[in-house]
């Protein structure tokens, strides 16, 4: 399972010289140039007073489209607080310097500074930064284009962190792990432990519709048995069939965020070209599953 840690480490060197310029760490491969294109993001925010106490959280998924001079535009669904599902869009300017360290200033939607580190090639990049309220965090992956919902089709692992929440404060600390179903047309099975610190876990049991776009970018409606509402949002970042991942943040407004990873599990057949082209050949029919796996699917998490 594909696990990513969005953090940036900052090393001061500190001499017995009065004036010291600081050491530049890395080589001198990168430009501005290696972020180029469109990549999947998962971003987290917090906002934190000095005596520890959360004020505002927001996890949100999306897409960053750098033009490989110095134009970025990061479309986002944001998760908080106060409200699931929120449409939020970020424009601004980045650069890259020769050791792949980078800035990205956001004046547009926000006023933010975010902190860059890219690796694998330009394929993959980590960030952190800040703005006058928040601290974040994400990361991003390089996105495939041409995606339909039969691109997410099959059973998939999820495994996300995130916080409980009563009404608009965060009360706790919640993650989440289980099994996602995709028809590969627009049903969504979600069968996921929550587990918050102080209490019992719970299994939950959620169906709903999804659809993803071309652009790789989907979101699923949600309720479970008793009625209650919740929102997924779905960032894919590998469209293949065996190997297919994407950032999914799950939410039930004033209950809890989580945000983490889906990837298709082990051994998953591909559909038939045809019924994915056809929208009729839901993954159902087709993906092989260890009894417990399927019984888990069929409404036990």
């Amino acid at each position: 399972m594909k696990q990513r840690t969005a953090s940036l480490f900052s090393i001061v060197c500190l001499s017995a010289a009065p004036v010291l310029a600081q050491t530049t760490i890395g080589g001198g491969t990168c430009n501005s140039g290696s972020l180029s294109g469109i990549y999947a993001v998962s971003i987290t925010s917090r906002q934190v007073t000095a005596a520890g106490t959360f004020t505002g959280v927001s996890q949100a998924n999306g897409s960053a489209k750098f033009d490989g001079l110095s134009a970025v535009t990061i479309n986002l669904t944001a998760n908080t607080g106060q409200a699931v599902a929120t449409s939020l869009t970020w424009a601004g300017t980045y650069s890259v310097q020769a050791n792949c360290a980078g800035v990205i200033d956001i004046a547009t939607g926000g006023s933010a500074t975010l902190n860059v580190a890219i690796y694998n090639s330009g394929t993959d990049f980590l960030l952190s930064g800040n703005d006058a309220n928040y601290t974040y965090s994400g990361t991003g992956n390089t996105q495939p284009s041409g995606c339909t919902a039969g691109t997410f089709s099959g059973v998939y692992t999820f495994h996300g962190t995130g916080f409980a929440l009563t009404g608009t404060a965060v009360t706790g600390a919640q993650n989440g792990a289980g099994l996602l179903q995709f028809d590969g047309v627009s049903a969504v099975t979600v069968n996921v432990t929550m587990s918050v610190s102080g209490a019992t876990a719970a299994a939950l049991t959620l169906t709903g519709s999804y659809s993803i776009s071309s652009n790789c970018l989907g979101s699923a409606t949600l309720t479970d048995a008793s009625g209650n509402s919740y929102a997924m949002s779905i960032s894919i970042y590998n469209s293949s069939v065996a190997n297919g991942a994407a950032y999914v943040g799950l939410a039930r407004s004033s209950k809890f965020l989580v945000t983490g990873n889906a990837n298709a599990t082990y051994g998953q057949p591909a559909a038939s070209t045809a019924a994915q082209m056809q929208g009729d050949g839901p993954a159902l029919g087709v993906v092989v599953q260890p009894k417990s796996s399927a019984a888990a699917i069929g409404g036990r998490a």
